[in-house]
C-alpha cells in the first residue's frame, strides 16, 4: 500500500503546492520584466526535478538590468515535513561566502589600508605556520584571493591535528583552490580592521544592501529561519552551528538577499560609501590567473563557457557575449548553490539548495538559466 504521507509523498504536494500559488506570478515585478516564457520554463520542470535529485527545496532570484525581479520557492526546508520554503528562508550559503568576503577586502585596499601585493606577513606576523616554511613570506592578498598561495583547499585530519598547514607549491606560480587560503586572509583582514568579520560585514556591506537575513554566525534570528540540509537520497543530516565565522563558507543568507549583493557587483552607480569605486571594481573582475582545472560552465549559445579565470574573489567564464561570473558553493551539511551574473549583459541569478545532489538542480536549469541570466 502507497504512504501517502511518507516524505516523498509530503515533499511532493508541498513541492506542486508552492507551484501552484507561483504560476506565472513573479514575487517582484520590476524593471527589466523576465519573460514569461522563461518563468514556465523554470516553474514547470523544477518540482520534479526536487523530487528526481532528492532535493527537499530551492529558492531562486533572477536579475534584469542590474536588479532582483523574480524569485520563487519550491519544496521544504526540511524533509518528512510541511514547512515550505519561503523567500525569508535561510540556506548555508557555503563558498558563495567568498565573493562577498573579497568585496569587503577590496573594499580594505580602496581605503587604503592593505596593499594586494604585499606580503600579508606584514599584516600578522605572529602567525607563522607550522612548520616554519620560508614561501610564506611570499604570500599576498593577491594570490590569496585568486588561490595562487600553494596552501591547500582545506589541511589533513593529521595536520588539523598538530595544528599545521602546508604549503605545496612556491606562491603565484598557479591555481589552486584554497578554503584555508581564505581562512589565512580573513585573520590578516580582523588584524587590521581591529574587529571580527561578522561585525565588519554587518557594518560594511549587509546593512548598506538590505542584507537582513545574512550573517557569518548563527544567530537565533537566522537559526529560526534556517533550511536543514540533506544527503544525496533526501535525508535530513545533522545541523551545523557556525558560531565563528570563516570566510570561505559560514555565510548564511537568503536568496533574496544573495541577489542584492549581485545587484551591488552590476549596478553602474558607485556612489555609495560602502560601494567599490569603478577602478577597484574592474580589477575584481579582472583575469588574474587561468583557472585550469576548471572547466566553462555548460550554457547554451552565445553564454557557453570558452576558458576558465579566476579574478580577486570571483570565477570568471569567457563567453562570445563577454565574460561571465559566477561561484560555486558546496557544504557537506548538505547544501548547493550557484549564482551567476553578467557585466555586459546586466543580468544575473541565484540558486540555493538544501540538498547534495543541489549541483545537478542547477546544471539542469542551465539550459533555461544559463543563456539569459
Amino acid at each position: 500500500m502507497r504512504n501517502t504521507n511518507s516524505a516523498e509523498a509530503i515533499g511532493r504536494r508541498a513541492a506542486l503546492g508552492w507551484l501552484g500559488s507561483l504560476a506565472l506570478r513573479p514575487t517582484w515585478a520590476q524593471g527589466g520584466e523576465v519573460p514569461l516564457d522563461l518563468i514556465r520554463q523554470l516553474q514547470g520542470p523544477i518540482p520534479a526535478l526536487l523530487q528526481e535529485l532528492h532535493v527537499p527545496g530551492t529558492a531562486l532570484v533572477l536579475l534584469r538590468q542590474g536588479k532582483p525581479v523574480w524569485s520563487a520557492q519550491f519544496g521544504q526546508s526540511e524533509a518528512g515535513t510541511a514547512k515550505p520554503i519561503q523567500a525569508d528562508t535561510v540556506f548555508e550559503a557555503a563558498s558563495l561566502s567568498k565573493p562577498l568576503f573579497a568585496y569587503l577586502v577590496l573594499q580594505t585596499v580602496q581605503a587604503g589600508q592593505l596593499a594586494l601585493d604585499r606580503p600579508v606577513m606584514h599584516y600578522l606576523p605572529q602567525e607563522v605556520f607550522k612548520p616554519q616554511q620560508d614561501w610564506q613570506r611570499l604570500i599576498t592578498a593577491r594570490m590569496l584571493l585568486t588561490h595562487q598561495s600553494g596552501l591547500p583547499n582545506w589541511r589533513s585530519d593529521e595536520d588539523e591535528r598538530t595544528v599545521s598547514l602546508r604549503i605545496a607549491f612556491e606562491p603565484g606560480q598557479r591555481f589552486n583552490y584554497s578554503g584555508e587560503g581564505y581562512f589565512y586572509l580573513q585573520r590578516v583582514l580582523e588584524a587590521i580592521w581591529g574587529e571580527a568579520l561578522q561585525t565588519r560585514a554587518e557594518q560594511q556591506l549587509f546593512k548598506p544592501l538590505g542584507m537582513r537575513h545574512s550573517g557569518f554566525v548563527l544567530t537565533p534570528q537566522l537559526d529560526g529561519l534556517r533550511a536543514r540540509g540533506h544527503d544525496a537520497q533526501g535525508r535530513v543530516l545533522p545541523a551545523q552551528a557556525y558560531k565563528e565565522a570563516n570566510a570561505a563558507y559560514t555565510l548564511y543568507t537568503t536568496a533574496a538577499d544573495y541577489a542584492l549583493f549581485l545587484a551591488e557587483m552590476l549596478n553602474t552607480d558607485r556612489s555609495g560609501s560602502h560601494s567599490l569605486n569603478a577602478a577597484s571594481l574592474q580589477a575584481m573582475l579582472a583575469h588574474a590567473t587561468p583557472a585550469t582545472d576548471r572547466a566553462p560552465i555548460a550554457r547554451p549559445g552565445l553564454a557557453q563557457g570558452l576558458a576558465v579565470f579566476w579574478g580577486l574573489g570571483w570565477g570568471i567564464n569567457t563567453t562570445a557575449q563577454g565574460d561571465i561570473n559566477y561561484h560555486t558553493g558546496t557544504n557537506s551539511s548538505g547544501f548547493r548553490n550557484y549564482c551567476q551574473f553578467s557585466p555586459s549583459q546586466q543580468t544575473g541569478f541565484v540558486i540555493l539548495s538544501n540538498g547534495l545532489n543541489g549541483n545537478q538542480l542547477w546544471m539542469r536549469l542551465m539550459g533555461e538559466l544559463g543563456g539569459r541570466s
